[in-house]
């Protein structure tokens, strides 16, 4: 599968050069919906949105209620998940690049995907193609979809005992369903083809605690307050204030939040993936004229999509007392609680009215 993607700014797009694609962080974007001449850049997300408040135990969603943004900020999961997008070669590739300005750059990869799910694993990371539905209850979040498995591969090897990392998966499926279905308007059309990738910074489980790294953030206020500190999960942490007009300039995350009622952004953060463990053929093609040539080029060749052996399919008798070791209680333990979980969440999503 061939994916190609524009980027504002040489220096960005040549870091694939040395495998590495950066992933922004969904807070800050949601906050404020980046504008970068990409016609696709302007999608709101709120079908993520309210999944969000269903995390955070909310039923009417107001993404700049200050209650509700104080429990997004502390989270243990949400400010430290990451996404990028690509376009997935196809016969409309050459419409879908004209919808871009001429100073960007173009990035390419032939990805490798998992042959039995059929996404994109790496460590921390997963990518999938986007689903195109005209509403997101159309779709069945139920049993074993493959991005579920493709999650779980991408983070096993950072916990030792397999059951601590159920609560992740919880979060990070939920999360990843509203990220990977589009709803298409006269606008945002399937043309877009989109296959995104989603990376996090995973807590780990620390003698029976959730430990998560900090964030450090700059706030921004309603009439140009800046206001310096850290993000820690669980915490209301002290910020620092720039404005000379306050006697004391330190302001607890709390309280910015109310003051602010709510109207804030936060500065955009970075992940840097390690796209070579996806892909072996990955690319800088240059400006709009050489991502056209190369569209093209791949068009007349058509290569074919490349697959990789990350995850294994087996069946089990269930009923087999010789097959129930430890491994197999605590896996058949694993999916059932994600099952439950996934059919759960769906379920209070569509009562919200998506």
């Amino acid at each position: 599968m061939i994916l190609i993607r524009g980027i504002k700014g040489e220096a960005y797009a040549r870091k694939i050069e040395e495998g590495i694609v950066d992933c922004r962080d969904i807070l800050s974007a949601l906050l404020y919906p980046p504008q970068t001449g990409y016609e696709y850049s302007d999608y709101y997300e709120k079908n993520l949105v309210r999944a969000l408040a269903y995390l955070t135990g909310r039923q009417y969603p107001d993404l700049h209620d200050s209650e509700f943004l104080y429990s997004i900020l502390i989270d243990y999961y949400i400010p430290h998940i990451y996404v990028t997008y690509f376009h997935i070669l196809n016969s409309r590739s050459l419409e879908w690049l004209d919808k871009f300005e001429d100073d960007y750059y173009f990035i390419a990869m032939d990805v490798n995907l998992d042959r039995i799910t059929k996404t994109a694993i790496g460590n921390e990371f997963f990518g999938d193609k986007m689903t195109y539905v005209n509403n997101i209850c159309e779709s069945e979040q139920n049993g074993m979809n493959g991005f579920y498995v493709a999650c779980m591969c991408s983070i096993e090897d950072l916990f030792e005992n397999k059951n601590e990392m159920v609560p992740s998966l919880r979060v990070y499926n939920t999360l990843a369903f509203s990220l990977l279905h589009r709803e298409q308007d006269e606008k945002f059309t399937d043309i877009e083809n989109e296959f995104r990738i989603i990376a996090y910074d995973c807590p780990r489980v620390k003698n029976g605690k959730l430990i998560q790294i900090p964030r450090e953030t700059m706030i921004y206020g309603t009439y140009g307050i800046k206001y310096k500190g850290i993000l820690e999960a669980a915490t209301d942490t002290v910020f620092k204030s720039n404005s000379f007009a306050f006697s004391n300039p330190n302001k607890m995350l709390s309280s910015i939040l109310r003051d602010e009622h709510g109207g804030i952004t936060i500065d955009s953060k970075f992940k840097p993936i390690d796209i070579r463990k996806i892909s072996n053929d990955y690319r800088f093609l240059g400006g709009k004229a050489e991502c056209e040539k190369y569209i093209k080029e791949m068009l007349i060749r058509k290569p074919k999509e490349k697959y990789v052996n990350r995850t294994v399919l087996r069946k089990h008798n269930l009923n087999d007392e010789n097959m129930k070791d430890e491994r197999y209680e605590y896996t058949v333990n694993i999916v059932k609680q994600i099952k439950k979980w996934n059919n759960y969440s769906i379920e209070i999503m569509k009562e919200s009215d998506l």
